[in-house]
């Protein structure tokens, strides 16, 4: 299959090319890559075919100890690997491990996504070169069969398992035991930049802590708080963090919350967290318009979810979604995300309340913010309304920086001043969302309080 980027050759079926990572198109219509009708057999790679023979015992070996298993006899079929036979206690097929090896070359390195439908698995492959992308190397070869250069840095590749639809796009497809597979391979290590951004910006490695709590004058807690990350051997990042306060008291404040991050997540996921790890290039107007649409889609769930229910539940939300060492910033209601360095402590968010329209307007001035009697008002959250106006943010990241995301229970309480005394003192940014908790605690704890510090440092 001839990539149309750099005109180079690839194998049949390759959904990135090996030479650049661009998208190639598929050589057959999608009908074609679908299973063969029920009663013909299907093509399996050569390699896997090989791998799945199973090996003949020697003509004669000596008696095993009585402690010891026998083995099994030639007119016996091998046991099933452990492998495809790990099972989980509600008797389905368990996730792979790390370290388990498929198909003789794909070492699993993480679960990515564990769902119904799907998993999905990110995995080095033991036979690919990264030099030259040759893809049918022993795994234990030292040296590429194609251009002789050392194996030394890995490739890795998505590897997708119990499917309900099959991918458009795949390099490999195989069964193990009572698994099927989908293979895509990730572009290589030493692919062209596809931006000026990935040429002259070092990448930054992100450490993040997380913390919340009910408070000292509520009885359950409706704030929501959540992570996800992604790294590639290659120096892409991908992270978001959200922190959303529920609203509606006893009236399931908590459940929208959640329902809200949910949804966001799975909207990213499918249309931006996916994409750039399939090696897409999404441009940064791209990436706002659909973390705008995903925080537009959860509030329409938390307002379908609430309207039969005669509920009044929403909720705030601010979130970071960091691609490399852009960070676009997301935000409906009074919770807020800060910019922390060097500089000192800058809010990056604006409050969707009555007392910012009152700061904006000169009627009081910001200080007098914390001690308003209409203080707890806003006038937009997610699932209140059919429609909501979303606050995009987008700035580049710098070795240092901290981004903290918290609810009002947190700022209203330590203020400021509060966050600078903290990270100043907690390098660490688990330590630092701990200790901010235990002092909004000390100042009343009039509210729900949650946190989330981001710190990125050179890779």
């Amino acid at each position: 299959m001839k990539c149309s980027n750099c005109g180079r050759e690839n194998r049949n079926q390759a959904g990135f090319c090996a030479w650049c990572g661009a998208l190639l198109k598929p050589s057959k219509p999608y009908a074609e890559q679908c299973p063969p009708p029920s009663g013909q057999p299907e093509t399996v790679p050569e390699r896997v075919q090989a791998a799945a023979q199973p090996v003949a015992p020697p003509e004669e070996s000596p008696p095993s100890p009585p402690e010891q298993a026998q083995a099994p006899s030639p007119d016996e079929p091998p046991a099933p690997s452990e492998v495809v036979q790990d099972l989980d206690q509600g008797g389905e097929l368990a996730p792979l491990h790390p370290g388990q090896v498929l198909s003789g070359r794909y070492e699993i390195v993480e679960l990515i996504e564990d769902g119904e439908q799907r998993r999905t698995y990110r995995a080095v492959d033991l036979c690919r070169c990264a030099a030259c992308g040759y893809d049918d190397n022993t795994p234990d070869a030292e040296y590429c069969h194609e251009c002789g250069a050392t194996l030394d840095t890995p490739c890795y590749a998505m590897i997708v398992e119990r499917v309900e639809h099959l991918p458009e796009q795949y390099d490999e497809r195989f069964t193990e035991g009572e698994r099927e597979y989908f293979v895509t391979a990730e572009p290589l290590p030493h692919r062209e930049a596809t931006t000026k951004f990935e040429a002259d910006s070092s990448p930054l490695k992100l450490t993040w802590g997380k913390a919340t709590d009910k408070g000292l004058q509520r009885d359950h807690n409706e704030d929501y708080a959540e992570t996800w990350f992604y790294a590639t051997g290659s120096g892409r990042t991908l992270g978001l963090f959200i922190v959303a306060d529920g609203l509606g008291g006893q009236d399931s404040g908590e459940v929208a919350s959640r329902m809200a991050t949910d949804a966001v997540w799975e909207s990213l996921r499918a249309n931006v967290w996916e994409p750039i790890i399939r090696g897409e290039y999404l441009d940064p107007d791209t990436i706002k318009a659909r973390l705008v649409e995903a925080i537009k889609q959860a509030n329409q769930t938390v307002y379908d979810t609430r309207i039969p229910r005669n509920s009044t539940m929403s909720t705030t939300m601010t979130l970071a979604l960091i691609v490399d060492r852009m960070a676009y910033i997301g935000n409906v209601g009074d919770s807020r995300t800060y910019l922390w360095n060097k500089s000192g402590l800058q809010r990056i968010t604006k409050d969707h309340s009555l007392v910012q329209r009152l700061v904006d307007a000169g009627e009081i001035t910001p200080e007098e913010v914390y001690s308003h009697p209409q203080r707890n008002l806003i006038y937009q959250s997610i699932g209140d309304h059919p429609r909501v106006e979303v606050d995009i943010y987008s700035d580049e990241l710098a070795a240092d920086d901290h981004l903290i995301l918290c609810s009002d229970g947190l700022w209203e309480m330590v203020r400021d001043e509060g966050l600078e005394e903290v990270l100043l003192s907690e390098p660490d940014p688990q330590q630092a969302c701990e200790r901010l908790v235990q002092n909004a605690n000390l100042a009343g704890g009039e509210d729900n309080i949650s946190v989330i510090v981001v710190q990125a440092t050179p890779a």
